[in-house]
């Protein structure tokens, strides 16, 4: 019997560290999310942020932006309708154009749904090293293959890896469309654990309410079930969903 009694005990002690770890890596991750944001809003273009900034330590009620990256996808998109119009929530998907050449029943549903479809480019290129031709390209393709499909211009274009130089910013400009960079991460390309994916959002709000999920093959169902599970909590908190604005 003492020897299970220190089993127990050793275990606990155990869980307990691995909880503390989990913690401070949540931590640190936000902690590094709020340094690069603050370093890199005054450099990069002009575009939309979340809106609460100065809000960051009020616990009031806030409008949160639900933004989806790097679909569609057959293993999420569809899933994803139904735990938005379960939970009567409107979302904005950043579509990459050769996901939307694969998949063009998927952007026809989100469509059809009444979520806004935005331009996430042709094949999620590192902007700045490309050609003014090439990113022109990345945009136009990407733009053309929501309209053929959707009969509606994508308004919102977010660069990949959150990054784009002057000459991204003139080609939005020329086209009327406005560059969106993020808020609330949780690394959720990377198979983290909804639970982590969920901590880390609830963690960031309020005061990063432009929220950025990805969704994917390998962390399909993560992205499910955090998605409904972010929803519920911040509703239990009194946050509302809305998509981002149009110009």
């Amino acid at each position: 019997m003492p020897d299970d009694d220190t089993d127990k005990d050793e275990n606990k002690v155990s869980e307990m560290r691995q909880v503390a770890k989990e913690d401070f890596q949540n931590k640190l991750h936000n902690l590094n999310m709020n340094l690069l944001t603050a370093l890199a809003k005054p450099i990069l273009p002009a575009g939309y942020w979340s809106k609460n900034q100065a809000a960051r330590r009020v616990a009031t009620s806030r409008q949160i932006n639900l933004t989806f990256d790097d679909g569609p996808n057959p293993a999420t998109t569809l899933e994803l309708l139904v735990v938005l119009s379960d939970e009567n929530v409107k979302g904005t998907f950043f579509f990459i154009g050769d996901n939307i050449r694969r998949y063009p029943e998927l952007v026809q549903a989100v469509h059809k749904a009444g979520h806004t479809i935005a331009n996430h480019s042709l094949d999620h290129m590192f902007l700045p090293a490309l050609s003014t031709r090439g990113i022109e390209k990345q945009i136009d393709v990407t733009n053309n293959l929501i309209m053929e499909i959707t009969a509606s211009s994508a308004a919102l274009f977010r660069p990949p890896f959150g990054l784009m130089d002057k000459r991204a910013a003139a080609i939005l400009k020329e086209r009327r469309m406005s560059a969106v960079y993020w808020g609330a991460m949780a690394d959720d390309y990377r198979a983290i654990g909804e639970e982590t994916v969920v901590k880390r959002i609830m963690h960031a709000l309020p005061g990063n309410e432009l929220v950025v999920l990805h969704e994917g093959h390998s962390t399909a169902q993560q992205t499910i079930n955090a998605t409904r599970e972010i929803i519920k909590r911040s509703k239990e908190l009194g946050h509302t969903f809305e998509p981002i604005q149009e110009p």
